[in-house]
């Protein structure tokens, strides 16, 4: 059975997140609806990682491995799942990977772009994809704040537990390694972007929502680099994002091997 990686973006505010849930109503569900539909059998596919609800990702990576009868070029099956899947999931590239290959151990980071919108009225061809910050708040701070999470921390102040963490929780369970965090500003939108090794549940939304807590004034940078650097057991961050804003851009993958594909 050939495996086969593939990339899909999507428009999040539909759905109640990534992984599968009774009611059909996630990301992976419309998947594995068009897969089964393609196959004639129940399919089940393997993501890089969750996404909450309202999070949207233009880089989502998930593998499958087709049956024997379905061996056709990479190329095609963006078209042949497409057809089969709604206008707010569609499957970008496909590409037949090594035996070994796996959405989500094999991966070795990821990058999220949150977006917030200056705008004093939002525009409604943003809503439900950028968070409206319309009040005074200054873009240097923001700046400043965003690069002290580079570097590898105890991000324990920003993270959330979805209630299935190992007990006791490790020491080293909320240790992650940001490589890059930067801002751009264009026109009315500002854009947070972190790539890092790996990322705790909601890390991203509270470290964009503690950075903005610091560029409105309302904790200083000094309050937020101890966060940081010394959190203690019952830190949390002040603010927890929404998810309007929040997108998987990219996964990252060491360099793979030449192996040879089904033509």
């Amino acid at each position: 059975m050939p495996r086969i990686r593939f990339t899909a973006a999507y428009d999040g505010r539909p759905y109640l997140g990534w992984q599968s849930q009774p009611g059909g109503r996630t990301v992976q569900d419309v998947l594995e609806r068009a897969f089964s539909a393609l196959f004639g059998s129940p399919v089940r596919i393997h993501g890089s990682g969750r996404t909450d609800a309202g999070v949207h990702a233009l880089g989502q990576v998930f593998h499958v491995d087709a049956p024997d009868t379905h061996r056709i070029p990479a190329d095609k099956w963006p078209t042949a799942l497409n057809t089969r899947l709604p206008h707010t999931v569609r499957v970008m590239h496909a590409e037949y990977a090594a035996p070994g290959f796996h959405a989500r151990f094999s991966a070795a980071g990821k990058t999220y772009r949150y977006s917030i919108s200056r705008a004093r009225i939002l525009s409604p061809f943003d809503a439900g994809l950028a968070w409206h910050r319309p009040l005074a708040w200054n873009v240097e701070t923001l700046e400043r704040a965003v690069r002290l999470f580079t570097g590898t921390h105890d991000f324990r102040a920003f993270a959330a537990l979805r209630g299935n963490e190992p007990r006791p929780i490790p020491e080293d369970h909320f240790r992650r390694t940001i490589t890059q965090a930067e801002v751009e500003q264009k026109g009315d939108h500002v854009f947070i972007t972190f790539t890092g090794t790996g990322f705790l549940y909601k890390m991203v939304r509270l470290m964009a929502g503690a950075a903005h807590e610091a560029a409105r004034g309302k904790i200083t940078l000094d309050e937020l680099a101890r966060l940081i650097n010394s959190p203690r057991p019952q830190d949390k961050s002040p603010f927890c994002a929404p998810p309007d804003g929040l997108t998987l851009m990219q996964v990252h993958y060491p360099a793979e091997p030449p192996e040879n594909r089904p033509e």
